[in-house]
């Protein structure tokens, strides 16, 4: 039995001499052809041969550095920030990895990882990055002018203006004030008075803060306020929202509660959003919104990116609904008719380094007050400037 044993070690030992042997010249025959295509350029095979060599077993910081960067010149930026966040989370002291992760986060729109390890840059990085603690981020206005198709209801027009301060580099502060305008004739609607002639002057403050917990997890949290004047009626609408981000490579995962008054009346709402980037950039994405309260509403969004700087946006939403929280709390739908599908579109252009332009159209589809069949449509047209800093 004692000799069985030692053979036994005997034997294992061997084999184990053997299998570092071969995963030693596995490394080398990696290190050697990574470095080889990584001096002549060549991206596509460099990065082919490394996530073959990482899926059987030879993973090392070099050749995770070589692939991610491959990745990177390919603009695959979910790739690249998968494999220098690798290196980086077993090495906080690699800059080189760090400011890559930063520079992924940023060009794939994950503008609360970017802040988080933004913050973790070397001053001379960021000095050189123009990088600043706290800043006005960014700043916008646009303006809406909505159309429906009877007389019973009047042109409406929506503006917004809005302004994000960064108050650290894991905190932000998004905040906007906007009004909606329109005339609307009902006299199904007993308790109002003067129903033909409702003028209804609504205004609103909204107030977000997004706090960055993790390079991946993000807090938010914040309220709005509209204030609605009903002729003989003044409602005092509040919201207030909360929810979790997780940002992923190539998967961003978001989960929200609103809880509100709404024209006196409680209601709660509960989101779930996922958003993915198949290709690794923003050339191609899609944003799926499930929105929960009385009823259920699914919205669907898919991006497409048609020239160097402009970008095409289809969306849609199925479902009856009268009240819809949208956007992280930053619209609210919420009128007397019953929405029954609403399609758009928007145009974005990157029209400078830091600006850019928006254009959207929708088409809504409605049910009027009091009825179940009179149905109309209502045309929004949208315009907007966004500025980063």
């Amino acid at each position: 039995m004692y000799a069985k044993r030692i053979m036994f070690l005997c034997l294992f030992c061997i084999f184990y001499s053997i299998a570092e042997a071969q995963f030693a010249s596995s490394t080398q025959a990696a290190d050697e052809h990574s470095l080889q295509l990584y001096n002549e350029h060549k991206w596509k095979e460099l990065l082919q041969s490394g996530k073959e060599s990482i899926s059987s077993g030879v993973d090392f910081p070099l050749l995770r550095m070589r692939t991610a960067y491959a990745a990177f010149m390919l603009g695959n930026y979910s790739e690249s920030l998968k494999h220098y966040k690798s290196v980086y989370d077993k090495d906080k002291e690699n800059a080189l990895a760090l400011y890559y992760v930063y520079l992924n986060n940023l060009y794939l729109n994950n503008l609360s990882a970017a802040r988080f390890y933004a913050g973790k840059l070397s001053t001379e990085v960021k000095a050189s990055e123009k990088l600043k603690a706290v800043k006005v981020s960014s700043a916008g206005i646009e303006y809406s002018y909505k159309s429906p198709d009877i007389i019973e209801r009047g042109n409406a027009q929506y503006g917004r203006a809005s302004v994000a301060t960064q108050l650290g580099y894991r905190l932000e502060l998004h905040q906007s004030v906007s009004f909606y305008n329109q005339v609307i004739n009902e006299p199904k609607l007993t308790f109002v008075t003067n129903n033909t002639n409702i003028n209804i002057k609504q205004r609103e403050y909204y107030g977000k803060l997004t706090f960055a917990a993790t390079g991946n997890v993000s807090v938010i949290a914040g309220g709005h306020y509209l204030y609605i004047p009903f002729n003989n009626y003044i409602y005092n609408n509040v919201i207030g929202f909360a929810g979790i981000k997780y940002a992923g490579p190539y998967v961003q995962l978001e989960g929200m509660v609103h809880l509100a008054s709404i024209r006196d009346t409680s209601y709660n709402q509960f989101d779930a959003v996922v958003s993915t980037n198949p290709l690794g950039n923003l050339n191609f994405y899609t944003i799926t919104r499930g929105a929960y309260s009385k009823d259920f509403t699914l919205t669907q969004v898919v991006g497409v990116k048609i020239l160097k700087n402009i970008w095409l946006e289809g969306n849609a939403t199925f479902g009856k609904y009268n009240t819809l929280i949208d956007n992280d709390a930053l619209y609210v739908f919420d009128d007397i008719d019953i929405k029954k599908s609403k399609v758009g579109g928007t145009l974005y252009v990157l029209a400078a380094k830091k600006v850019r332009i928006s254009l959207n159209f929708i088409s809504e589809n409605k049910t009027k007050y009091g009825t179940t069949s009179n149905n109309f449509h209502q045309y929004s047209t949208t315009g907007g400037i966004l500025w980063n800093f």
